[in-house]
């Protein structure tokens, strides 16, 4: 069976709990995907172009987010970022990831709602920066 191919998606998060959850939801969503726990390894992912979504947890345990965030947006192809949360965001954090082009943010807790969130960023071709959910 042949499914329609929605887009390429790059998952980066520490649990592979999380990793495997979130590639199962979006393959059968119709997405590719692939994974790495490692913000480092995700930079040398997304410097292929391939990706059209990044989907990043808020914590990496090799690199700080914001300066991942910041690397991703110095990328001659940049992808659509959606950061998942598993807790609450302070104000400052939401103004800090719109200021580095996160097109969504989403509580990584409810897998249907980061899926919405990743279909949404496609398929309104978001530019980056413009919502921060």
């Amino acid at each position: 069976m042949q499914r329609n191919h929605k887009g390429n998606v790059l998952i980066v998060d520490n649990d592979d709990r999380i990793l495997w959850t979130f590639r199962e939801h979006l393959e059968n969503a119709g997405f590719d995907t692939e994974a790495t726990w490692s913000g480092h390894e995700a930079l040398a992912l997304l410097g292929s172009g391939k990706f059209d979504i990044l989907l990043v947890d808020d914590y990496l345990p090799d690199i700080h987010s914001h300066d991942f965030l910041q690397r991703v947006g110095r990328l001659s192809n940049q992808p659509s970022i959606v950061v998942m949360h598993s807790a609450e965001p302070k104000p400052a954090d939401v103004q800090s990831y719109a200021s580095l082009d996160v097109a969504e943010l989403v509580d990584k807790r409810d897998p249907a709602k980061v899926c919405r969130a990743v279909s949404s960023c496609l398929a309104e071709h978001k530019l980056p920066g413009k919502s921060v959910n």
